[in-house]
């Protein structure tokens, strides 16, 4: 039986929630404007922003776990939640981590594998293969994510959604 009181569930500090959302903008506009293909970095311009743009959002994820692992506590999942939600929200994360970190990684081994005749076509045509798997993932991650939010708010209540958006009408 669910429990449908209302609970206190701690709520994100300020900068969490500014990370949390920072990292979906991030990720959106990476999506948004990501390459149609590699020959693309041949413009300097893009290639620049390419990577400073993938360094910038692996360094916003890896300060993220940082800041959650070690600062504030990383969940806001009542102790008294079933051992399958702990689970769950573990595995979510930590996925949602992963596929970031493999985007950056594979996105920067692509970028530095184009500008160097060392590493060749095999290594660039392997690293695109992860790449385009790892961004294939993550959406898949992101919306499992949203889908607990929701399940929070809408079958739990217990605060949980609340914790990272605020007081929310319903």
């Amino acid at each position: 039986m669910t429990d449908h009181t209302p609970s206190a569930a701690k709520p994100h500090g300020f900068v969490t929630r500014g990370i949390h959302w920072l990292s979906a903008a991030m990720l959106a506009y990476g999506y948004y404007k990501g390459l149609d293909n590699v020959n693309q970095l041949s413009d300097p311009a893009l290639f620049r922003f390419e990577v400073i743009f993938g360094l910038a959002l692996g360094l916003l994820f890896a300060f993220r776990l940082f800041w959650t692992k070690k600062i504030v506590g990383a969940t806001r999942l009542p102790d008294s939640a079933p051992k399958w939600e702990h689970f769950a929200s573990r595995t979510v994360h930590y996925g949602l981590y992963g596929s970031v970190f493999a985007i950056v990684g594979t996105g920067l081994a692509i970028a530095f594998a184009y500008a160097s005749p060392l590493l060749g076509r095999s290594f660039i045509n392997l690293m695109a293969d992860l790449h385009e798997l790892s961004l294939a993932v993550l959406p898949v991650l992101i919306l499992t994510h949203i889908a607990g939010a929701l399940w929070h708010k809408v079958v739990r209540r217990d605060g949980v959604l609340e914790s990272m958006t605020g007081k929310m009408p319903v």
